[in-house]
């Protein structure tokens, strides 16, 4: 490759594809689900290993507009809703997350 870098791929959220409704929407994007489940066994030399980086159930960010810490982007129409405040447990979206996820679990 003539590139001395190595890489770890997150595929926590990458099961669905073209969900996003602008590329730069990231707050609990409906329909996302757990992607390529994580290993070490992967399909290029210069990837070190799959892995999913975010726990599966932690909220992006809260869909409450009265909300200290509300980001407009997780009111948008691509953001699951209602969702909790950031860093929570959003058990809506993680079973989102194992329904749609490709490969299935």
């Amino acid at each position: 490759y003539g590139f001395p870098a190595h890489f770890i791929v997150d595929q926590g959220r990458s099961g669905q594809q073209n969900l996003r409704v602008a590329w730069g929407d990231w707050c609990n994007i409906k329909g996302a689900g757990f992607g390529m489940h994580p290993t070490t066994s992967t399909p290029d030399a210069i990837i070190d290993a799959i892995v999913w980086v975010k726990p599966g159930g932690e909220c992006d960010g809260t869909s409450n507009s009265s909300s200290a810490r509300y980001d407009s982007t997780c009111s948008l129409s691509d953001a699951k809703q209602p969702a909790p405040e950031a860093g929570t447990w959003f058990e809506a979206y993680f079973e989102d997350l194992v329904t749609y996820a490709n490969p299935a679990l």
